[in-house]
């Protein structure tokens, strides 16, 4: 790059998991915030299928109806090869790209798949490495660290496509109901809901395995959901940032339409909790973000209970959308969203010099 060109930042969005959507607000709201005067933005779009299309930028989706546009039909010459090696060989050829921006949520993006991309290409990325990406998909590795740790983790079992039926519900039986069905590897809430009784035990079981291969039923706490983001590691000082209480609007939980459907949820920041709740919360956060080897941000979500705050899982791509929890959390210190995109490729490309840890 020579002196006075502009860092070319390669933002990567869409993917082929649940998140697909999600993933493109947040990698346009990154292209958008990008400082023009230091960085060309390169939308890089992968499709559903695995296709990946450089120079392309997808259309808006909606998030609350769930349907997202066609993209525009990239030219000849903007339209890569699906194959991982030619992937690989555009990216080490660094043709397009300077630095890579991750916006893909979910498995593919945030399971370390694409930092290993990144990594055998030669260029460097945003956000946590391969090692720390793949452990925090894993709810249930990432949470066997975490307790050993010593961070607070709600009780939970395990089911998967082999598990009996009757299995599953005396497994169930032993967390208790009402209780919470996730996916072990997906974001977003997308196979997740709160199981009231044994009769909606099995098809919520049946939703998440379909979700995401695997299943983990957790002990549903009541309390005060909580959300801290922490920004930093590796080289740089790990910062916890202000809290964020989420308050779904009626019954509901924190699902994937209060988390991305304007007026679905009240998001206050700072949190309306106690100074010593707050410090707690922030530590917590922090040992869990240090745990894992995150680096460039994270988010950790919390419930805190009569008794304090219990951790229910880290993300190492949070949400990058106009509803997002980390960019909430972020202008709160004082960090536009602007500065936030901008400080997380320095610290990629400082990190990739320093270490060549890329």
């Amino acid at each position: 790059m020579g002196v006075g060109e502009r860092t070319r930042v390669a933002v990567l969005m869409g993917g082929v998991s649940s998140e697909h959507d999600v993933s493109i607000c947040s990698g346009l709201n990154v292209l958008d915030a990008l400082d023009l005067d230091r960085y060309q933005g390169v939308p890089v779009y992968l499709g559903r299928d695995g296709s990946w299309s450089f120079g392309v930028r997808p259309p808006v989706p909606s998030l609350e109806t769930g349907v997202t546009p066609t993209p525009a039909t990239p030219s000849v010459a903007a339209q890569n090869s699906a194959s991982a090696g030619g992937v690989l060989e555009r990216l080490s050829a660094r043709t397009d790209a300077d630095v890579v921006f991750i916006a893909l949520h979910g498995p593919g993006g945030e399971d370390g798949t694409i930092q290993a991309i990144c990594r055998l290409a030669g260029v460097p990325f945003t956000g946590s490495g391969v090692l720390a990406s793949a452990l925090a998909m894993d709810k249930s590795v990432s949470k066997r660290l975490f307790v050993a740790a010593g961070i607070p983790m709600a009780r939970d079992a395990l089911a998967d496509a082999e598990t009996a039926p009757d299995e599953v519900l005396r497994r169930a039986a032993k967390i208790g109901y009402p209780c919470v069905v996730k996916p072990v590897a997906a974001g977003s809430s997308f196979g997740t809901s709160v199981v009231e009784n044994e009769q909606g035990m099995l098809p919520a079981v049946r939703r998440s395995i379909v979700a995401a291969g695997n299943s983990m039923i957790e002990e549903f706490l009541p309390g005060i959901e909580i959300t801290c983001g922490v920004l930093g590691g590796g080289l740089e000082p790990v910062e916890a940032l202000p809290l964020t209480e989420i308050v779904p609007v009626g019954d509901g939980f924190f699902d994937f339409r209060a988390k991305y459907t304007a007026g679905a949820c009240h998001e206050i920041t700072p949190a309306r909790v106690d100074a010593e709740t707050t410090a707690r919360v922030r530590e917590l956060a922090v040992l869990a973000h240090n745990t894992l080897g995150c680096k460039g941000c994270s988010r950790s979500d919390f419930i805190v209970t009569s008794t304090g705050p219990v951790m229910l899982e880290l993300n190492t791509i949070p949400g990058m959308t106009e509803t997002s929890l980390l960019p909430q959390g972020a202008a709160a210190a004082g960090i536009d969203f602007p500065g936030l995109v901008d400080r997380l490729v320095r610290s990629a490309l400082a990190r990739a010099a320093a270490t060549r840890d890329c």
